[in-house]
């Protein structure tokens, strides 16, 4: 019943209710009718057999008044015969119409009965008996045919009667019958037709409902009936179109938050990779596709190369990666020369226009149709963007427009890693000529403070060189003196060898500590002309334990209660290396001065009575270069510190104890002399550890910035 509208099923109901109705109706009014007449006829029939009584009856008075007549020959009895006669007339009038010719018997046999009778009574009048016994004997026989006729009419009349009530209750029931199976069927049929009515409103309502509800909960995929040509086909049609606009609405919202999605992730992240491959996955997943890929184009070699993708195997992945694409190859060339998008409908028929060398790979993992759409700036080629998918044919120019949309955010994307690249360049190539300027100004101005320092010390040295000069000769000679004395004297005493004993080892130490001031002031000297010694192969594991050992004597010898442990972890394999002995001796001389002093600081502040001052010493092999590390458990230093630790004349320790440029010369000697660096990590109430690194063969100075680690 789709066909029909509503109001036409409704209409259609109403009418086959009043069509049972209206039949029934007539139907019983015909019956009704007919019963009436049946019991006008059972009437006229009832009245007949009362006339046909009364007419039996009046014959049968006529028949006493005619024989009393013939008996008591009275005038009463005449005219009572004659009353009779009369009234048998009258009741035969009324029967004339039910059988005309019956009544015409009756009446002659009445007439001759009454004419026998009356004749007979004339005989008995005259006295003439025989004749009238005669005549009433005919007239007797007339009397009783009558008297049969009469009856065999009342009988007759009466099986007519009851014959017609009969037919008139049959009737009747024939009529309630038919009656009640019409009403039934009725019924039924009215309840059939609602139930099929109302089955063809209510099911489709149900169902649109059933569609409602599912829309209401987000589910654009739910089934719609079909729209038939009624109301509820209108309301389908309506529905499926608010099912259509709401799936477009979805589908431009979730393409609007995916391009919000990759827009704010390339305005907010310089991370290319990351910012492509979400640009890969959007474009799959609302394009309903099964793979993306992205290709940057490099102007060096005229290629496309793979940097991003989403949905693509590792082992294909691996073979994009590996297969860059050249300029003029593909679709994504032909889509970068005609500046949009190229489809290619059927990866089997135009295999080598896809990708060149892998269309074979990508149909057979099960790919069948692809678009490539460029990546351009104004009229640069940037890259491209390729979308695959399991299906052939043509993409839509819904999708087509969205991977136009996703090409150009990841063409922005490209711009702008490519532009935050030259402008880390820039700035890296700023940062380095800034550094190269603060270290020139550095320099220019440590040259100075040397220069000053270096004309003080040149004078100095000059001044203690002279007299230094007196003592180391006349040490030397004073010791010959005394050799020519022992052999002068032929058998000396006990006490005179002891005494020339004690004189010679006097001298020889005088002479070999004179010559250790010498080598100082010389290395004063060579300090102030801003000079270094001669470069040789030297072995540092050597060199550093002579120093050490130097370095732990010296402050013995100037505080009796020192102490320290030392631990070396030397590199057996370090072999030699180009270096300036003496200036990697005072590098190191000053590292374990101030080594011993950190660690002698903190066992003096006594915090901890189980603490024991210690200092290590680690030679490395590091391929092209050495590394020496020079770590105390002393009293650390906090970064402020450490970012001031190489600065000329910057020193923690009180007045008089440190000048503050041991460690800035030793800068100057590792990175300046050497091309090393030098880096200090420390935490302060822990430890201190300075880093030296120097390479095994002599190259150019470059600035080096001294690193310290958080404290």
């Amino acid at each position: 019943m789709a066909w029909l509208t509503i109001r036409m099923r409704l209409i259609l109901l109403t009418c086959a209710g009043l069509f049972v109705l209206i039949a029934t109706n007539a139907y019983l009014t015909k019956k009704l009718a007919e019963n009436s007449a049946g019991m006008i006829t059972a009437a006229d029939l009832l009245k007949s057999i009362e006339e046909a009584n009364n007419a039996q009856i009046a014959f049968g008075e006529l028949r006493y008044w005619m024989t009393d007549l013939a008996v008591s020959q009275l005038t009463m009895a005449e005219r009572s015969a004659a009353a009779a006669r009369a009234r048998v007339e009258k009741h035969l009038d009324e029967l004339q119409s039910w059988n005309p010719q019956r009544i015409a018997t009756v009446r002659s046999e009445v007439a001759q009965y009454a004419d026998l009778a009356g004749k007979a009574a004339d005989e008995y009048t005259d006295d003439r008996r025989v004749i009238g016994n005669s005549l009433l004997a005919q007239a007797r026989q007339h009397s009783m045919v009558a008297d049969q006729l009469i009856a065999a009419i009342v009988q007759e009349l009466t099986g007519a009667a009851i014959a017609a009530r009969q037919r008139v209750v049959a009737e009747a029931e024939k009529a309630t019958r038919l009656s009640q199976i019409v009403v039934a069927a009725a019924v039924v049929l009215g309840a059939l037709l609602t139930f099929l009515i109302l089955r063809s409103i209510v099911v489709p309502l149900r169902r649109l409902t059933v569609a409602m509800d599912g829309l209401n909960a987000g589910n654009v995929a739910v089934a719609i009936p079909e729209a038939g040509r009624d109301e509820i086909g209108a309301m389908a049609q309506t529905l499926t179109m608010f099912r259509d606009t709401l799936r477009e609405l979805r589908e431009t919202l979730a393409q609007l938050e995916a391009l919000r999605e990759v827009g704010r992730a390339v305005s907010s992240t310089l991370d290319l990779d990351r910012v492509l491959s979400i640009i890969a996955a959007r474009a799959v997943d609302l394009a309903r596709a099964q793979a993306g890929m992205i290709y940057e184009f490099d102007e060096a070699t005229r290629e496309f190369r793979f940097r991003a993708s989403h949905g693509i195997e590792t082992a294909l992945t691996e073979q994009l990666r590996a297969a860059p694409i050249r300029f003029g190859e593909g679709a994504i060339s032909a889509a970068a020369v005609a500046g949009s998008p190229t489809q290619i409908p059927d990866l089997l028929r135009e295999r080598e226009l896809a990708v060149p060398k892998l269309s074979a790979a990508l149909s057979g993992l099960g790919y069948r149709s692809l678009i490539a759409a460029p990546l351009l700036h104004e009229q640069d080629v940037l890259g491209g963007l390729v979308v695959a998918r399991c299906e052939a044919g043509e993409f839509s120019k819904e999708i087509v427009s969205l991977i136009e949309s996703f090409a150009t955010q990841s063409a922005l994307a490209v711009r702008n890693a490519k532009l935050f690249e030259e402008q880390r360049r820039r700035e890296r190539d700023l940062r380095v000529a800034h550094e190269q300027l603060k270290q020139a100004q550095a320099n220019l101005i440590h040259a100075e403070k040397m220069a000053s320092l270096g004309q003080l010390t040149a004078g100095i040295a000059h001044e203690i060189k002279n007299p230094l000069n007196f003592v180391n000769n006349f040490a030397e000679l004073s010791g010959e003196l005394m050799q020519e004395l022992r052999d002068t004297i032929p058998a000396p005493g006990a006490e005179q060898e002891e005494l020339i004993a004690t004189l010679g080892a006097n001298l020889e130490k005088i002479v070999e500590h004179g010559r250790r001031a010498d080598g100082i002031v010389t290395s004063m000297l060579l300090h102030s002309r801003g000079g270094t010694g001669e470069r040789r192969a030297t072995d540092l594991n050597a060199l550093v334990e002579e120093v050490l050992n130097l370095a732990f004597h010296g402050a013995r010898a100037r505080d009796r209660s020192f102490n320290i442990v030392l631990e070396r972890d030397f590199d057996p394999a370090l072999g030699p290396i180009e270096l300036v002995p003496q200036d990697i001796t005072r590098v190191l001389l000053n590292l374990f001065g101030n080594g011993f002093y950190a660690a002698n600081k903190r066992l003096g502040e006594g915090t901890d009575p189980k603490f024991q001052s210690s200092l290590r010493v680690t030679t490395r092999d590091l391929g092209d270069q050495v590394e020496i590390r020079v770590r105390d458990n002393g009293v650390g230093m906090t970064p402020e510190v450490q970012t001031k630790l190489f600065t000329p004349f910057f020193t923690t320790k009180p007045t008089g104890e440190g000048t503050g440029l041991g460690l800035s010369i030793s800068y100057d000697i590792v990175t300046q002399q050497h091309s090393g660096t030098i880096t200090v990590d420390s935490r302060p109430g822990e430890f201190t550890e300075f880093t030296v690194r120097l390479p095994r063969r002599h190259q150019p100075a470059e600035p080096a910035m001294a690193t310290g680690a958080s404290a």
